[in-house]
């Protein structure tokens, strides 16, 4: 495996003040990984990513393409994400915000939408308060079956490949109901996203001790749509049975497309995680009964 060690980068705020909730292009990176087994070491020697090219069969990518694309719909809920500068994304809508309490507040929020939606399963929060599987895998279960090798090829990788953070995230699936796991994965949870150039963001719900686990799908003709560490000035062009685990605490996004026609190309992107707090979970019928039996104030979780 190739080794990349960085020296000098920006700070963490520096790089939250130029780039956060903005789009990125390709002066972004000076470094761009892909086709070869590379990890990438940040300045201090911690890791920042692994990245392992055509691991994964392309006849399970193609499967889980047709069976999971539809999970990726408008959704006005990828905050950062979706880009915080009405300049480079006017698809937006606005909602009211929402309390800790489950509550709507008097005031809106302008939220773009994009393409983007969840597999698998879901803690805990204000607008659901109860621990559910997402509504595509309830509708769908025959596709998510059909998924399931694709999930199972990448945890593998994963496991070979960062297997103390795979461990970590393991310990925390053995805790955590047998009803609220991806079976055979150290996964709890899949973002789907299409055609999406994501803004720089950092993810957020993920356990702090696992790691970032991605892949793409893709159909038609396409270039760029690079994952991008604007702070290392580093990125990754993950192709179809590439996979990559990376530190997705730090700043991150997506280059655009390039010589892309339109309706004639498109990439499914896959981020892997075990969900934070899904180890409270009870059984998919104490959730239920929770969810019945709860009152405004009550708290999220038992503490």
């Amino acid at each position: 495996m190739r080794t990349i060690r960085l020296g000098v980068s920006l700070s963490d705020e520096e790089t939250e003040k130029r780039y956060a909730g903005r789009k990125l292009d390709e002066t972004s990176f000076d470094i761009l990984v892909g086709g070869e087994d590379t990890e990438v070491l940040k300045p201090g020697g911690e890791l920042l990513l692994r990245y392992r090219a055509s691991v994964i069969d392309p006849n399970l990518c193609v499967a889980a393409h047709s069976a999971l694309r539809d999970a990726a719909v408008k959704s006005s809920n990828r905050g950062m994400a979706a880009g915080l500068d009405p300049y480079l994304n006017r698809a937006s809508t606005r909602r009211r915000r929402i309390r800790s309490d489950g509550t709507e507040s008097n005031t809106t929020e302008a939220v773009n939408q994009v393409n983007s939606g969840i597999v698998g399963f879901f803690d805990r929060y204000p607008r659901i308060p109860y621990c559910r599987q997402t509504a595509y895998t309830m509708e769908h279960a025959d596709r998510f079956i059909k998924a399931l090798p694709f999930i199972r090829a990448v945890s593998n990788v994963f496991s070979g490949t960062v297997p103390d953070r795979w461990a970590a995230q393991m310990k925390k699936i053995e805790e955590t109901d047998k009803d609220f796991q991806i079976p055979g994965t150290a996964f709890t949870t899949i973002t789907v996203n299409r055609n999406w150039q994501t803004a720089v963001h950092k993810d957020a719900g993920d356990l702090k001790e696992g790691f970032g686990v991605l892949a793409a799908c893709r159909a038609g003709e396409f270039s760029g749509c690079y994952f991008v560490y604007p702070r290392y000035r580093v990125a990754v062009d993950l192709r179809q049975g590439d996979v990559l685990m990376g530190d997705v605490h730090e700043w991150h996004g997506n280059t655009g497309f390039r010589n892309a026609l339109p309706g004639r190309y498109e990439r499914l992107s896959f981020v892997f995680y075990y969900r934070e707090n899904m180890d409270k979970c009870g059984s998919a019928k104490e959730e239920l009964a929770r969810a019945k039996a709860r009152k405004l104030g009550d708290p999220m979780y038992e503490k």
